[in-house]
């Protein structure tokens, strides 16, 4: 029981350490970050309580496929977060430049996904499934909701942080562009068995082509906010110091 609890953590803690690292120059309370993980297990039994009553929605085609994927994965499960995260950063008084964003999106992701790892691992005790299916989520679902992560965090950033006249696009594209990548990447897996091997073997390069593109992506709106959050403090330093000088 431990050590199907550790494999199912273990992803979380290695990306939860990630994304700590790179906010070392102005770092979050670990208290509101430990929060942050809680409201991401929240936003999976928000989903639960959706989702549950409705019918399922059985995969025997490309279309019904990606049609679960979206209604019953994607849309609800990237809705529930960024509630999750409104809720959280509301009334933070930490919550004060734009790599905050990506920085506590990813924590909510995180409790999300490893709260969902749990369910999953613990399900595939019977039959011993657990540890091919804890390698695989480790490599790609506790990632790919890390990554779905980074996207809501930038934009919700932008709409709090940028351009008020862009704040309720920027707030939709929260939901939206991740909501996008995870119906893309779960409608590509659910497809997968419906279709014949060689057509299957295609549509999984697509996804590793897919989940390569979207690391990268995660990556860069990382970075982008990191540059510009650093020029931002250099130039209130510069404006202080002239005020100082002036005086």
């Amino acid at each position: 029981m431990w050590i199907v609890l550790a494999v199912a953590l273990l992803p979380v803690v290695v990306l939860f350490g990630y994304i700590w690292l790179k906010d070392r120059r102005q770092p979050e309370p670990m208290k509101w970050l430990l929060k942050a993980l809680f409201y991401g297990l929240l936003s999976t039994a928000l989903v639960i309580m959706v989702i549950g009553p409705l019918p399922e929605i059985e995969v025997t085609d490309p279309v019904s496929a990606f049609l679960k994927a979206f209604l019953t994965a994607a849309m609800p499960e990237e809705a529930a977060k960024l509630l999750m995260l409104y809720i959280l950063l509301k009334k933070n008084p930490f919550f004060d430049e734009q790599l905050d964003g990506i920085v506590y999106a990813t924590c909510v992701a995180l409790g999300f996904a490893g709260t969902e790892n749990i369910m999953y691992l613990l399900g595939g005790l019977s039959d011993g499934s657990w540890v091919t299916m804890g390698i695989s989520r480790a490599i790609f679902a506790v990632p790919g909701h890390f990554f779905f992560g980074t996207l809501m965090g930038y934009f919700f950033a932008r709409a709090w942080f940028g351009n008020p006249a862009h704040k309720t696009r920027n707030m939709f594209l929260a939901w939206f562009v991740p909501m996008l990548a995870h119906g893309i990447y779960d409608g590509l897996l659910f497809a997968m068995p419906t279709m014949p091997e060689w057509v299957a073997g295609v549509l999984f390069i697509v996804f590793i082509g897919g989940f390569i593109t979207l690391r990268r992506q995660g990556v860069r709106v990382i970075t982008v906010l990191q540059t510009e959050d650093e020029i931002l403090q250099t130039i209130d330093k510069t404006e202080d110091t002239n005020e100082k000088d002036c005086n």
